[in-house]
């Protein structure tokens, strides 16, 4: 039922924006990068409404989106529960390079239903030749309840650039990232894009690496009771809290190498965007877990992280106007 209802949202808008396209104007009224609204790392690394997910527009003009993303998961990193999230977004794009978004992600799963996350982002977008460049700002306002790894991170700057060489194209972000305190993350890509049916149709296959502090990392072990069932074993009794840290978080690292293959297809005004990834994370964290029990005993023991690799989507419709 809940797959039926996601295709239906995504039939309705994609059927508006059919029914749009007579309506829409040449791509010649805008120098288009790429349309793609669809988030990437959950963060959006950390703001990855990326060089290849905007326009850089003849004229000033908005842009609405819908995107689902079937998991939050960042440098290959994700919580015990799945963290499904529909998020609507909006973006105005002035005609010099600036634009200011807004978006939230809405969890729906099996035992919770709110909005975990409210993202208010500004930022410069320019293109001279072959090199594209981005500044970015983002904000973030978590739900208190939100278990996503990524809560304890408040702010973000990034700068984002791009080589074209033609046969391949090479990326690089550099992300500050706002916590308690703060953390580095890059990411280096090599893309190429594949185009179809006049332009409308383009496949991107992309492999990037990323790398970063984790001290937001440790404040999401530190702050959530770590109560993790595994199957075929009993549950554990007698126990009040368990927490962990994680140790030399300030240390950089490299943590995941995802091949991912964006898919975009334009009608009109209208962008319908589709983005597999496979997240394989790599450097596995050393966390010190304490457990204390309903005596008051304490227990402190160190182990190895379990990583695994994801397979995660995100599913989109946008629509400038």
């Amino acid at each position: 039922m809940k797959t039926v209802t996601r295709l239906t949202i995504f039939l309705i808008i994609a059927f508006i924006c059919f029914t749009s396209s007579a309506y829409a104007q040449s791509v010649s009224d805008s120098v288009i990068i790429k349309t793609d609204t669809l988030q990437k790392d959950s963060l959006i690394l950390i703001a990855d409404s990326s060089l290849d997910n905007n326009i850089l527009p003849k004229k000033s003009q908005f842009e609405a989106g819908m995107t689902y993303q079937s998991n939050d998961v960042y440098l290959g990193r994700k919580d015990s529960v799945v963290l499904p999230y529909y998020i609507p977004v909006l973006t105005y794009y002035h005609k010099s390079g600036l634009y200011v978004t807004a978006s939230l992600n809405y969890l729906k799963n099996k035992t919770d239903s709110r909005i975990d996350l409210v993202t208010l982002e500004g930022g410069y977008i320019f293109s001279t030749g072959k090199y594209d460049g981005q500044i970015i700002a983002s904000k973030y306002f978590y739900n208190s309840h939100s278990t996503a790894v990524t809560s304890d991170i408040k702010a973000s700057f990034a700068y984002q650039n791009s080589y074209d060489f033609g046969f391949i194209k090479a990326t690089f972000t550099g992300t500050l990232n706002i916590g308690n305190k703060l953390d580095f993350a890059g990411l280096f890509g090599l893309e190429h894009s594949f185009y179809f049916l006049d332009d409308k149709l383009d496949l991107t296959p992309t492999f990037e690496v990323s790398g970063s502090t984790q001290n937001y990392y440790n404040e999401y072990y530190k702050n959530r009771l770590y109560t993790i069932k595994r199957k075929g074993q009993p549950v554990q009794t007698g126990i009040a809290s368990i927490t962990g840290t994680v140790l030399n978080s300030s240390a950089f690292k490299i943590l995941a190498y995802e091949p991912t293959l964006p898919i975009n297809y334009k009608i009109g005004k209208c962008t319908i965007n589709f983005s597999p990834t496979y997240s394989i994370p790599v450097s596995p964290a050393n966390v010190a877990i304490q457990s204390v029990r309903d005596d008051g005993t304490v227990i402190n023991r160190t182990r190895s992280e379990k990583i695994e690799n994801t397979f995660w989507w995100t599913l989109g419709v946008s629509f400038l106007f």
